[in-house]
């Protein structure tokens, strides 16, 4: 689960880094090394892998700098085990990488999706309805290849949400984890907890459960 392709992001990221930030660092490269044996066509280039404390995004597409990814691993959940890091690390590697082979796949389908989009919603949301749409199906199609990696990356981004927000979420953060639940029939959080956030993860994940198998219908 993660944030892509955003028009204009200020990085400010920090320039000399701790040695835990630096191991930190060695086991996202760790994990994307596992990816490219997994993913290895289209052939990607080495993320940027970030300490940027000045803003809140953590992964993505940067189309600023040759639609490369970057990875912000401030808000990276806390972890014991190194393993736990190059396993959540590989997760998010995965998501990303899946931009670039099932959707958008590339600049003309992710334009054809803005048109689509912008049908229905101005300029200034259609980017956001794209990425829904697009983390949706590509989370949906990772979880049926490997849900125990899914399930706990997702559960574990939620926890560690939750806890900066002292037990608090946005409404399009429950917006988001409500429409998993429902997309892929898992629970992350208790009976009531995305109640106000129910019927429009309900009409979203009915689209993308249409749409989800033919490519064609995306646009």
């Amino acid at each position: 689960m993660a944030k892509t392709k955003r028009k204009k992001i200020i990085s400010v990221p920090k320039k000399v880094l701790t040695l835990k930030e630096q191991h930190i660092v060695e086991l996202a490269k760790i994990a994307w090394s596992r990816t490219q044996k997994e993913f290895f066509f289209p052939p990607l280039d080495m993320p940027n892998f970030i300490f940027d404390y000045s803003n809140l995004e953590g992964f993505y597409i940067d189309p600023q700098d040759k639609w490369k990814i970057t990875m912000n691993l401030v808000n990276t959940p806390i972890f014991i085990e190194d393993q736990d890091y190059i396993n959540y690390f590989y997760a998010i590697s995965l998501h990303e990488v899946s931009h670039y082979q099932i959707i958008p796949y590339d600049g003309l389908i992710n334009a054809n999706l803005l048109k689509a989009a912008m049908k229905q919603v101005n300029e200034n949301f259609a980017p956001i309805v794209v990425n829904v749409f697009a983390d949706l199906i590509i989370d949906a199609k990772l979880y049926n290849k490997n849900p125990d990696l899914i399930y706990w990356e997702i559960t574990k981004t939620f926890a560690n949400l939750l806890d900066k927000g002292k037990n608090n979420l946005s409404e399009f953060s429950k917006f988001l984890f409500r429409s998993y639940e429902k997309l892929l029939d898992i629970s992350i959080a208790d009976n009531g907890f995305f109640a106000s956030v129910e019927n429009v993860a309900s009409r979203v994940v009915n689209v993308v459960k249409k749409n989800f198998e033919d490519e064609t219908l995306w646009e």
